[in-house]
């Protein structure tokens, strides 16, 4: 049933034809992408673009890594997910993580947000105006991920946890930064999946309530792998190459099978400025390039919780809460974990009862 309806789509394109694969070189003139790529990315949900970044660019980022770990006591409130992935994965300030850290998987968050050479990566202008094809409006940077390994994470879209305002306004970018085989946990994803109706959580919206994710929302990818007959592909990648992809393309990540071979990559989520036309909300590069105006990821550490915990003394339940909140509900983690809410000074159980439910807040 799917496949009819992507040949319908596309006019009848196979799945991975090279010619749309974007095999010029990064620096031709002309579009950054062709009309029949354009097509190809709509019906299948993904577009490759070989050698897109220059071997120079990859080489400096490489490189920069390297110097991010040296320099890490300097980085200031970037985050990083320690054993990513792991049973004892942890969000920590990257200026605190120990170097022992790097040898298990991680992604170091926003970097975009203090670091030019980054930033740079993630608004590449050939990159910026292949996204502005592919999503009709012009996109911001809201979100980016450094990899030194593969991310082995289960088959998910991205909407569980950033989807954009309006639906469809959305993409990602992953470029390659070493070779990618089989045993370095490649990433993988299912041509056609964004063509399926979203799956909703219990309160009725695309972002995940966590506790969900691996029961009702699990069984629902299960159940569209098998039901539409999505084929599963595998982005073996040279450095430089790009894979793009839509907001509702289900992906994931292999397992790593020999942990001495890195997968490094720099993944970027995109949204445009139809949600966010405000210049004030977003900060300008110039050469029509944006980035959204937000602060770094929040980390929970000992002084967070020292302050959550004075807040909490001060406040009681409300008289409904264990009816209205899961039996799971940590109001001290909630504010761990939400720190805009413990900043305003409100409640746990009633912000969460009245907005962070519905807004897929986690604790």
């Amino acid at each position: 049933m799917l496949n009819r309806l992507v040949s319908s789509l596309a006019g009848a394109l196979p799945l991975q034809p090279r010619s749309l694969r974007g095999d010029q070189p990064r620096n031709r003139p002309g579009p950054a992408i062709t009309p029949d790529q354009h097509r190809f990315f709509h019906a299948n949900g993904y577009l490759i673009l070989p050698g897109f970044i220059p071997a120079e660019t990859v080489a400096r980022i490489k490189d920069h890594l390297e110097t991010l770990w040296e320099t890490r006591s300097t980085q200031g409130e970037v985050a990083i997910d320690i054993n990513f992935g792991l049973p004892d994965e942890a969000r920590l300030f990257f200026r605190k993580v120990p170097a022992e850290a790097r040898r298990n998987p991680y992604k170091i968050l926003d970097l975009h947000l203090t670091d030019d050479i980054i930033r740079d990566a993630c608004t590449n202008l050939q990159l910026t105006q292949a996204l502005k094809l592919l999503l009709g409006a012009t996109p911001l940077v809201c979100n980016s991920l450094l990899f030194e390994w593969g991310s082995q994470q289960y088959p998910h879209f991205d909407t569980f946890f950033m989807p954009s305002n309006t639906p469809n306004m959305m993409a990602a970018s992953w470029i390659a930064l070493d070779p990618v085989s089989e045993t370095n946990g490649p990433l993988y994803y299912y041509p056609g999946s964004h063509l399926i109706e979203p799956f909703r959580f219990s309160h009725g919206r695309m972002n995940a309530i966590f506790s969900e994710l691996k029961t009702s929302a699990a069984a629902h990818i299960d159940a569209i792998i098998e039901s539409h007959g999505l084929r599963r592909e595998v982005f073996h990648a040279q450095p430089g190459d790009v894979l793009i992809w839509h907001a509702q393309l289900l992906h994931g990540g292999s397992p790593i099978l020999n942990t001495s071979e890195t997968r490094k990559s720099l993944v970027t989520h995109y949204w445009t400025e139809v949600d966010y036309p405000d210049e004030a909300q977003r900060i300008d590069l110039g050469n029509n390039r944006w980035v959204l105006r937000k602060p770094h990821q929040h980390v929970v550490d000992d002084d967070v919780l020292a302050e959550v915990d004075a807040f909490l003394a001060t406040l009681s339940p409300p008289p409904d809460a264990s009816s209205a909140v899961p039996e799971s509900f940590d109001p001290r983690l909630y504010l761990a974990r939400n720190q805009d809410v413990l900043r305003a000074g409100e409640s746990p159980w009633q912000h969460y009862i009245n907005h962070g439910r519905n807004e897929g807040r986690v604790w």
